[in-house]
C-alpha cells in the first residue's frame, strides 16, 4: 500500500499558553491513517479526490487552537509537516486506500482518469478546542464536510460528512497531536462508510 503520509521530524515545542516542552527547538508532526480493518464488503469502484478546501484560519502549517470566546490562536514552534490542506490530502488518501472499500483510489496530485466517483472535502474543523481552565487538557474536535459525485452525467449522489470530538490526555503538544490524529481518524471513518454507501446505491440513481 503506498503510503501518502508525511515524514515525521522529532524535534521539540514551546506552544502558546504555557504549554511547553523540555527539549528545545521546533516539533513537526504528521497523521496517519487508522490500520486497515477487514473489508466490509466487495469494492465499488474507482474514486478520484480533489484537493481538500480548508476553513478560514487553517490553512497553514501551524497547529491551531481556540480559546474561549471563539479566539483561534496557534501552537508555538510546533506545526505540520506542511500546510494542513496538504496534509488532509495525504491523509484522506491514505484512509480511502487502507479502507479497501474503492477498487481504486486517486490522490490530488495524479491524473484522475476514468474515475468512476469524485469526492470533495472540506475542512470546518482541526483544532484542539480549551474550555475556561486553560491549563486543563482540550479537546480535539474535527469536522469534514464531503460530498461524493459520480455518473454519466456526473451529478452530486450526496454528503459523506464526519465529525469528532477526542480529549487529550494531557495538556501537552503529543498528547494533543494525539487526539488530533484520533478525532481525523473518526471522522474520516464515518467519510469512508457513508461514500461507499452513496458510490453502491450510485447505478440504482442513474437515470
Amino acid at each position: 500500500m503506498i503510503r501518502c503520509g508525511l515524514f515525521l521530524g522529532c524535534l521539540a515545542l514551546t506552544a502558546c499558553g504555557g504549554l511547553k516542552s523540555d527539549a528545545p527547538g521546533e516539533q513537526i508532526y504528521v497523521l496517519h491513517a487508522a490500520a486497515p480493518a477487514a473489508a466490509a464488503g466487495p469494492a465499488v469502484g474507482a474514486l478520484s479526490l480533489q484537493r481538500t478546501l480548508v476553513q478560514p484560519g487553517l490553512a497553514t502549517a501551524r497547529i491551531a487552537l481556540v480559546r474561549p470566546g471563539n479566539r483561534m490562536d496557534y501552537y508555538a514552534d510546533s506545526r505540520w509537516g506542511a500546510q494542513l490542506p496538504v496534509v488532509v490530502d495525504a491523509f484522506a488518501t491514505e484512509s480511502l486506500l487502507a479502507s479497501g472499500r474503492f477498487a481504486q483510489v486517486t490522490g490530488v496530485d495524479r491524473p484522475s482518469g476514468a474515475a468512476q466517483f469524485q469526492l470533495a472535502l472540506t475542512v470546518r474543523h482541526f483544532e484542539a478546542e480549551y474550555g475556561t481552565d486553560e491549563k486543563a487538557a482540550p479537546r480535539a474536535r474535527v469536522t469534514f464536510e464531503c460530498t461524493l459525485s459520480g455518473g454519466v452525467p456526473r451529478a452530486n449522489l450526496g454528503r459523506c460528512d464526519g465529525e469528532a470530538m477526542v480529549p487529550a490526555t494531557a495538556n501537552r503538544m503529543g498528547a494533543i497531536v494525539e487526539a488530533l490524529e484520533a478525532a481525523a481518524q473518526q471522522a474520516m471513518a464515518q467519510v469512508v462508510e457513508k461514500s461507499t454507501t452513496l458510490a453502491a446505491a450510485a447505478p440504482a440513481r442513474q437515470p
